[in-house]
């Protein structure tokens, strides 16, 4: 799956914050699989502004060199419960396309 930086924010959130034991090691190689490194930050010009609480970054490195990760099918299977479970709540439009994306990833 290619996941740009907004994808790699969001996944966190996605995921719920309490678990059984397997849930949580699931969530831990997730969230290590997407992790802004600092060497992301460096590729991609991420600055966070503390003052307003956004990040920005450059885009365009963004769109043409994507994060490429390959998740596990129980990585997949505990991502689709986690967008489900968020189905009844309200997000801005780009969080839905990211849990789109994960959706359409588990269900290929």
């Amino acid at each position: 799956m290619d996941l740009h930086i907004k994808d790699r924010f969001y996944i966190p959130q996605i995921l719920p914050q309490q678990g059984k034991f397997k849930e949580f090691n699931l969530k831990r190689d997730i969230i290590e699989k997407v992790a802004v490194t600092e060497q992301d930050k460096e590729k991609y010009s991420i600055v966070e502004h503390r003052e307003d609480g956004k990040i920005e970054w450059n885009s365009k490195m963004d769109a043409e060199n994507p994060l490429t990760v390959e998740f596990s099918r129980d990585e997949l299977d505990y991502l689709k419960k986690s967008c489900e479970s968020l189905a009844e709540s309200a997000y801005p439009d780009d969080f839905w396309v990211t849990v789109e994306k994960i959706y359409d990833t588990a269900n290929s």
